[in-house]
């Protein structure tokens, strides 16, 4: 046997394997008698049947499985002889095999993982937010405790801050309801401005049972200012409107929340702020690893392995199908979808090897032990993980991941800016906001948007 790789690209080798004909005649020659042994020709007993017979009457089947011999057989000693390493099956381009005394060629192309040389990962500037709690985003955490504690009275007919349920129906020309365009038991507090502000207008005053339409004007996208603006319209059907009454805000609704070491509305506060600490701590940190990855992909492009994309997308199908309890997913769509995100992991799975080839990292089972130690487990769970081979694998795989992101960030220039969502989330939110019409308070609403609970409203 001979054999020659050529690099057709950085991440695709093509083989060439030339068989001599004694090869390729002692596969031949076992092939033919295990089909003397297996197959019945008339006239002759099981195993019986002369060999030249068998040559004639099953020829084709016979050479078919002597190039499949051949390639199963010879392809992995090419694999082992020149130490390749492919990412995926290997794909058979061309076959040339006539007859046995004229030996066989076998053409196979393989995606391996491509030798790529980086060049930038140190130096990179990169921006990470600051953490910034600020008496805005406390208040709008207590608020939310407000709402949770709020009394709902159903009312006949709405002013702003009420909330109001609908069904909404999308109008075409001639107020004709557009098909696939109705949606049902929407609900919205009037003047939030969640929904639309000039739709949210033009609900005030509107009562249960009623039907109204609603229109607003659509200014035309960036970059088409010479279209004239247009206009939407949708019938609304009022289905329940409700007024809420909201508690003060003063200890003794702290104290019905019953949470150890919390006792007054300044206690909480404080609780608040260091949870929003802490968790934006751990949003800043999440996105600035984001940038930071998304920095060396940019300074180190390569072509990436196909087979390691549809592997990739391979196990996301997976995911989704054991989620989706067996029903029914688009598999073609969904890979379509997920096809950039499988590009960049794969991407950044190739350079963080590299990395840890150059840097010469790796993890010690000490460091793995260590690891183990710092679980907020029962000792008895600890000693478990210790002894299973699969988790030991795993967390040293998460250790040198963590190894690299300090590599980079050790030797990143990093910029520190002001998070820009913290406009865009707390802009209708001012530091001293009026109080919500609560039991002893009277009425007064805050204008703004309504936002989402408790400890989530830091992560949106």
């Amino acid at each position: 046997m001979q054999f020659n790789i050529e690099e057709v690209s950085p991440s695709k080798r093509r083989i060439k394997i030339t068989l001599e004909p004694e090869e390729v005649g002692q596969i031949e020659t076992q092939v033919v008698r295990k089909y003397q042994k297996e197959v019945q020709v008339p006239g002759f007993r099981r195993g019986k049947a002369p060999v030249g017979i068998i040559r004639k009457r099953y020829e084709e089947s016979i050479k078919l499985d002597v190039i499949e011999e051949a390639i199963s057989r010879f392809y992995g000693r090419v694999l082992d002889e020149s130490k390749l390493n492919p990412i995926s099956q290997g794909k058979v381009t061309d076959i040339q095999f006539e007859d046995v005394q004229k030996g066989m060629e076998i053409q196979v192309e393989v995606e391996v993982e491509p030798e790529i040389e980086l060049k930038k990962y140190k130096g990179l500037k990169v921006e990470k937010d600051m953490v910034i709690v600020t008496e805005a985003m406390v208040q709008k955490v207590l608020e939310d405790l407000q709402e949770h504690f709020a009394i709902a009275r159903d009312v006949d007919e709405s002013k702003e801050g009420h909330w109001i349920t609908f069904d909404i129906q999308q109008l075409g020309e001639g107020d004709v309801p557009i098909v696939g365009r109705k949606y049902e038991n929407v609900t919205v507090r009037i003047g939030s401005g969640d929904f639309d502000p000039e739709l949210e207008k033009q609900l005030i005053g509107v009562k249960v049972d009623q039907k109204v339409v609603v229109r607003r004007t659509v200014q035309p996208p960036e970059g088409a200012e010479d279209q004239a603006p247009r206009v939407e319209s949708y019938e609304i059907t009022v289905k329940a409107i409700q007024e809420k009454e909201y508690p003060e805000l003063n200890d003794d609704l702290v104290k019905e929340l019953n949470e150890e070491n919390i006792d007054t509305l300044e206690d909480l506060k404080v609780a608040i702020r260091k949870n929003l600490q802490r968790e934006l701590e751990e949003r800043s940190r999440r996105e600035f690893i984001d940038r930071l990855i998304l920095e060396v992909l940019k300074e180190n492009p390569f072509e990436v392995p196909e087979g390691m994309v549809e592997h990739y997308l391979d196990h996301i199908i997976d995911d989704l199908k054991r989620q989706s309890d067996d029903q029914p997913i688009d598999e073609a769509a969904i890979r379509e979808a997920y096809r950039p995100e499988a590009i960049q992991r794969v991407r950044w799975i190739i350079i963080k090897n590299k990395i840890i080839e150059i840097e010469n990292l790796s993890v010690s089972e000490e460091e793995i032990d260590e690891a183990i130690d710092k679980l907020e487990i029962p000792e008895d769970q600890r000693e478990q993980l210790r002894q299973i081979d699969a988790y030991r694998w795993q967390l040293a795989h998460d250790l040198l991941d963590e190894k690299v992101i300090r590599l980079l960030e050790q030797h990143a220039e990093i910029i520190e800016v002001k998070p820009k969502w913290i406009k865009e989330e707390y802009a209708s939110v001012s530091a001293e906001p009026e109080k919500k019409k609560s039991k002893k308070s009277g009425t007064k609403s805050r204008k703004g948007k309504n936002q989402n609970k408790g400890k989530d409203d830091s992560e949106t």
